[in-house]
């Protein structure tokens, strides 16, 4: 057992409870501490509403409605426009805000099949694909990964610099070795440089694309929950993606909700079908 899942199970556990409000606190605090720096920062910043027109925001979500209703809240912050959340849990949440919509899904269907039904509704040319447990901020940098796209038809998609809090670290996404063998050769060698942003095998589930283009790409329904690395590595060949440092967000987890825990973790199925998928 690694370290990381000792304290885990230490923190889930009878006695855990106080590391677990302290996890939530401190998560809340680096939350607060971020908006209120970016407000200072982006007070004078240009006005988003002209994404309105070029964006939908596409998130899936799972007994976590208010974790959703907070990324909400934060895109707002730099996003006027349509945002669209699959939702499977037993009752779907409840729209935050008129231009939220709720895309009601059988219980439990999965994540592929609610970013396939999320994706459906976007009738824009561009989509930000997040999951419901990230979190934005005015100066996020949305606006310039939509103008890249804009003025670089060779590239599909942005893909954002995620900060894992509370701990306050980002992943790298620059090996190929992070996909399934047997994906097709990409079509823009990985690291080539687009105008400053390098090509890469595969981001974080945050990231601006070309609506048709990623459509041409879709999620792999015969997976419940296991999807990320099958996405980029079905994507290689066909997606030109790029990773841009200025477009940020921030991973606020709820690894102690142990109702959506007990379903997250139930990849027994898809572990199986994945490895026959990609055997060859």
């Amino acid at each position: 057992m690694s370290r990381a899942e000792r304290v885990k199970r230490v923190m889930m556990g009878p006695y855990g409870a106080p590391l677990r409000l302290a996890h939530a606190a401190t998560v809340r605090a680096q939350l607060a501490l971020v908006t209120s720096v970016d407000r200072v920062r982006f007070r004078r910043r240009e006005d988003p509403a002209w994404l309105a027109d070029k964006v939908t925001v596409a998130a899936k979500t799972f007994l976590r409605p208010a974790t959703a209703a907070r990324m909400v809240r934060s895109v707002r912050r730099a996003f006027p426009g349509h945002i669209v959340i699959a939702d499977d849990s037993p009752e779907p949440m409840r729209p935050p805000d008129d231009l939220t919509e709720i895309v009601a899904m059988p219980f439990n269907s999965g994540v592929p099949r609610g970013r396939n039904a999320a994706l459906a509704r976007v009738r824009t040319p561009y989509v930000l694909v997040t999951d419901d447990d990230a979190f934005f901020t005015r100066g996020c940098g949305l606006d310039g990964a939509v103008r890249f796209l804009e003025e670089h038809p060779e590239v599909d998609a942005v893909c954002a610099q995620l900060v894992e809090l509370p701990r306050w670290y980002t992943w790298g996404y620059g090996d190929e070795r992070e996909l399934f063998r047997g994906h097709l050769p990409p079509r823009v060698p990985f690291g080539e440089v687009v105008d400053g942003l390098p090509v890469v095998p595969k981001g974080p589930q945050i990231y601006v694309a070309r609506t048709e283009a990623l459509r041409g790409v879709p999620y792999d329904e015969n997976i419940r929950m296991v999807d990320h690395r099958d996405f980029f590595s079905s994507a290689c060949g066909r997606l030109v993606f790029v990773h841009d440092p200025s477009f940020v967000a921030f991973h606020a987890r709820t690894p102690f909700n142990r109702t959506y825990t007990t379903y997250r973790e139930d990849v027994t199925a898809d572990l199986a079908y994945l490895s026959q998928k990609w055997r060859g």
